[in-house]
């Protein structure tokens, strides 16, 4: 894929795990717990952080970059609350 191709990729995904992060908090129908919620988030950021963190360049792609790293900073915060 294109470099081109790879960051729209990357903007795609990370928009779609934002909405999925809100949709979360608004299920009326089937309240998850704080649990189930801290859990689906790290996996997220830990899916974000798997398949883009090789590709984001600070040189190259320094937005991409900043947001690879905010996402193992968040998903390490999130971690070191678990028992």
């Amino acid at each position: 894929m294109s470099s081109g191709g790879n960051r729209v990729q990357f903007w795609n995904h990370l928009l779609a795990t934002s909405e999925l992060i809100e949709s979360l908090h608004d299920k009326a129908s089937d309240p998850l717990d704080q649990e189930q919620i801290r859990a689906q988030v790290r996996e997220q950021l830990e899916t974000i952080s798997e398949a883009f963190g090789d590709s984001a360049d600070p040189v190259e792609n320094f937005e991409e970059y900043v947001v690879v790293k905010f996402c193992q900073a968040l998903d390490a915060a999130l971690g070191s609350n678990s028992p």
